[in-house]
């Protein structure tokens, strides 16, 4: 079987990374992996607005009998973007035969919230590397006696790095490791910038804390997150999004104001809630069992009927748009 993810790889945010293991399962399982939108295929793997309305009419175009696949980040007004890119996914999903949300948040952000997404379908948690992000390993030394490492590749204000400088300022007897951008992070002694490091050398950073902290809201399965619990990191969360939903009881919710105690509490059950963490990892975001959900459910879509019919009159009309536009060729 022959499946089209016509998305390029690039080296920031976690989707281009879940995209990239994704497709090194499929390979791996003897699936092969195209991107060009124009070969034969039978599904196409698409991902939130990433893919076009009008790139998936050309997609259906060469491959008329394609079964479409849409993973769902969520609400891009949830985030604090414009609300074309919800239009664009909307589009998307209304020929989808198959629909995954990332967490049960991400349905509710996307059905509800922001009703953007038409379709239903199941949750399917992120994956995270369990060889590469593990509490085993070389580790980084800092000055103080504790940690605590916060991650982002965005600069959008809602990641919530003006909190983590607010908590930084107030607790100077705590490193805080800053790693991916963080452009106006404050010169105060105890945080520590790396900038935006490859896996091996963030999961080294990551296991050389006693937690995570993160203020980023609205989040809809954060590989960060996952990252940290797979290395055996606790989290300190702001309660939103999906939080709470993927941490569970390895962590705890936190403010700019209570992070002190917070963190004493955390520190308080350290070793019980490490172990928690990596064991949540395993359970919940296992590549191996997580990416054979969505085979399975590629499986199905492909033993149903098409959901969308696609006769020769649909296939004149869509042919119409892409050809007063872009072409089909």
């Amino acid at each position: 079987m022959r499946i089209c993810i016509p998305i390029e790889f690039k080296k920031q945010g976690g989707g281009f990374y879940f995209l990239d293991n994704l497709s090194r399962f499929l390979i791996e399982n003897q699936y092969e992996v195209i991107q060009d939108l124009k070969a034969s295929y039978e599904v196409l793997f698409t991902n939130s607005w990433m893919t076009s309305h009008r790139d998936l009419l050309r997609a259906v175009w060469h491959n008329p009998h394609v079964r479409i696949v849409h993973r769902i980040d969520g609400a891009a007004q949830n985030y604090g973007r414009n609300a074309e890119s919800d239009y664009e996914q909307n589009k998307v999903n209304r020929f989808a035969d198959v629909t995954i949300f990332q967490s049960r948040y991400a349905r509710y952000a996307t059905r509800e919230k922001f009703p953007v997404i038409g379709q239903d379908g199941p949750v399917i948690y992120n994956p995270v590397d369990l060889d590469v992000f593990t509490p085993k390993g070389t580790r980084r030394k800092f000055p103080r006696q504790h940690q605590v490492v916060c991650v982002t590749w965005s600069t959008n204000p809602m990641k919530g790095a003006s909190q983590a400088y607010a908590v930084a300022a107030k607790h100077p007897e705590v490193d805080f490791v800053l790693c991916g951008n963080f452009p106006d992070a404050p010169e105060l002694p105890n945080i520590h910038t790396t900038g935006v490091l490859d896996r091996t050398k963030l999961t080294e950073v990551l296991r050389s804390c006693q937690a995570m902290l993160t203020f980023a809201k609205n989040e809809a399965c954060p590989n960060h997150v996952l990252e940290a619990l797979a290395c055996g990191l606790p989290v300190l969360y702001d309660d939103s999004g999906a939080m709470g939903e993927v941490i569970g009881n390895c962590g705890l919710p936190v403010t700019v104001e209570n992070f002190g105690s917070q963190f004493t509490s955390l520190l308080q059950t350290y070793p019980g809630l490490s172990r928690a963490a990596r064991i949540r990892a395993e359970q919940m975001f296992n590549p191996r069992r997580n990416f054979a959900q969505y085979v399975e459910h590629i499986q199905t879509a492909l033993a149903r009927p098409i959901r969308i019919p696609r006769g020769k009159r649909w296939l004149s009309a869509a042919g119409g748009m892409l050809a007063s536009n872009v072409g089909l060729k």
